[in-house]
């Protein structure tokens, strides 16, 4: 099955599990791939892209991106009780 497909939103949304709103957020940030215009009223996505944006954060999670930060708001919270 060929990755050079176009997908809907939705299916990206389904996909990645984030709401429609951070999605456009991290687009507009540079974070995930852009939508490619297939008409006046219609984007896509294209797969091929998509699956590696998960792969990237696969590799993200194995190098401990961001797990400091996460231990420090988990401490922040158990100690404003």
């Amino acid at each position: 099955m060929s990755k050079n497909r176009f997908i809907t939103i939705e299916e990206v949304i389904d996909r990645v599990c984030i709401s429609r709103t951070h999605l456009y957020r991290l687009i507009n940030e540079g974070k995930f791939p852009k939508q490619i215009p297939l008409g006046a009223y219609k984007i896509a996505f294209l797969e091929r892209e998509v699956d590696e944006w998960i792969e990237e954060r696969l590799t993200a999670r194995e190098q401990g991106e961001g797990v400091e930060l996460r231990r420090q708001r988990a401490l922040h919270s158990v100690s404003a009780r």
